[in-house]
């Protein structure tokens, strides 16, 4: 399916909230009707490992499939792409992988996270020192945070910026046909490194409006799942973006959008058939953004027998809606606290106040439901008072705190703006070395420091914590996993409806 210029929308508007651009119309052709896998030349993904320490029961997080990843590659397999993915978090080395995209040839694409700009910058210099005239794709969450300096740094030729699957379709069909860097500055979203090291942006990409129009990932691209299939702990997402600006919190997606509940019901039941899935932690920032979507996908998570966790908001805790999620399988809620001070939570611009925190904290036991809390030490405010009611927040309140770190200014939020304006972080590049080694639930962990107290009373909060931590840790994951995985899919295959989304060849 080539497209030397970019295809027509239909006329009409659809039943979204705009027509759908032209490049969307593509990625619904693609997503309902692939190309013959291997038709196109070799797409090779490189997955960066990671040095973090996982926060616990997420440690599968590190290891399965990575979301973003299985999108947009899945989408380059529908397209015909002779697609392979090269997972270093299994032990492959920086050597291997680029030797394996130079003898594939074709295109090379790595995500970039993070943590992984070490990675990612091994790896492309291998690859260019072998093969100079490979192209080599970067996206994610890291370089569309800060396009500019990592393509400046790294010797990659492009990188897809936010949301990737339609500006990756596009690049694809780009460079399939010869196109020259030159050429895909009419591209949206696209950053391009031209010979001489300049950074070109190009303009701004809309959001896709029609999340069911991107294919449910083929999860068989992975190694480990091709030896197998079984993946019993998953990560996945039913919504993209969040309705906060948190200070310290970078949003890829800016605008929220949904999968509609039905996609999402093909998706679990895809899930439980071909890799035996029995828990689900819901990747979405807050899974209750529309209280009334949460109860349908309650019922879907409740039909499937799948146990499930996620992560919301304390201002969403509904109580009739905490019963229905406890009832459909929902073991724990993990809810961004990240401090019990009024003066900080107003500095992050967390639109949250403590009453809510201890009233979320106080419904959700109540309905059954275990509560995990996020903390952060070193907030712009933070005080020796703000720390100690910290400390006394969690020796009071039955939660868990299951991720405790300093403060760790992410690229591409206004406290990474701060920290550079006032000198805390001196060079961007530098400075992606310590995101790399950055550990969560680590008293030793590198500070940047943005308050006015010494590290020693920072560190010294962190150790009061931690101790908490790893005693509430162990009595929180006592208790085993309680699995139904065959009598709901023997039900579910029984009786199933032909789904009214779209279909991709199995």
């Amino acid at each position: 399916m080539d497209f030397p210029h970019p295809p027509t929308a239909p006329g009409g508007r659809s039943d979204r909230r705009r027509p759908l651009s032209p490049w969307e119309v593509a990625l619904r052709e693609v997503t309902g009707n692939p190309r013959p896998g291997g038709s196109r030349p070799p797409l090779t993904f490189v997955l960066p490992a990671s040095a973090q320490i996982p926060t616990p029961n997420r440690e599968f997080l590190l290891s399965t499939p990575s979301e973003g990843v299985s999108y947009v590659a899945t989408l380059a397999e529908n397209m015909g792409w002779d697609v392979e993915l090269v997972d270093m978090r299994l032990g492959v080395s920086a050597e291997t992988a680029a030797a394996r995209a130079v003898s594939r040839g074709g295109v090379l694409a790595m995500p970039t996270f993070a943590d992984s700009y070490a990675h990612n910058r091994r790896v492309l210099e291998l690859v260019k020192e072998q093969s100079p005239e490979m192209p080599a794709i970067l996206g994610g969450t890291l370089v569309s945070s800060m396009p500019v300096p990592l393509m400046g740094a790294l010797p990659a030729d492009y990188a897809v910026l936010r949301e990737g699957e339609l500006t990756t379709l596009e690049l694809l069909e780009h460079l399939e046909r010869g196109g020259s860097r030159q050429g895909a500055a009419g591209i949206e979203g696209l950053a391009v490194r031209f010979p001489d090291g300049r950074v070109h942006l190009t303009r701004h990409r809309s959001q896709i409006d029609d999340l069911d129009a991107v294919p449910i990932p083929d999860l068989f691209l992975y190694p480990s799942t091709k030896e197998d299939p079984r993946i019993p702990e998953l990560g996945l997402t039913t919504a993209r973006g969040c309705y906060a600006r948190c200070t310290f919190c970078y949003v890829n997606f800016p605008k929220m959008r949904f999968k509609s509940v039905p996609r999402v019901r093909e998706e679990l039941w895809d899930l439980k058939r071909k890799h035996q899935v029995e828990y689900i932690y819901i990747n979405d920032l807050t899974f209750t953004s529309d209280l009334e979507r949460a109860r349908e996908l309650c019922a879907v998570l409740g039909e499937t027998g799948i146990t499930w966790s996620c992560s919301t908001r304390v201002e969403k805790a509904s109580p009739d809606l905490l019963k229905e999620m406890h009832d459909s399988g929902c073991r724990d809620i993990w809810y961004g606290v990240e401090s019990v001070d009024q003066r900080v939570l107003d500095l992050a611009n967390k639109r949250q106040t403590v009453a809510q925190i201890r009233e979320a904290i106080q419904r959700t036991m109540a309905a059954g439901i275990k509560v995990m809390t996020n903390f952060i030490i070193g907030l712009p405010g933070e005080s020796k008072e703000s720390l100690e009611a910290m400390v006394r927040f969690v020796e009071e309140e039955v939660v868990t705190p299951a991720s405790v770190k300093y403060l760790s200014p992410f690229p591409g939020t206004p406290i990474y703006d701060d920290a550079i304006r006032r000198g805390v972080i001196r060079d961007p590049i530098d400075y992606l070395e310590h995101l790399a080694r950055r550990r969560v639930n680590d008293e030793a962990d590198e500070i940047f420091n943005m308050t006015d107290l010494p590290d020693s009373m920072l560190r010294d909060a962190f150790r009061r914590l931690d101790g908490l931590r790893r005693s509430r840790v162990a009595e929180h994951f006592r208790e085993p996993r309680q699995a139904a995985f065959g009598s709901e899919l023997a039900a579910h295959e029984s009786g199933k409806a032909a789904s009214p989304t779209l279909k991709r060849a199995v």
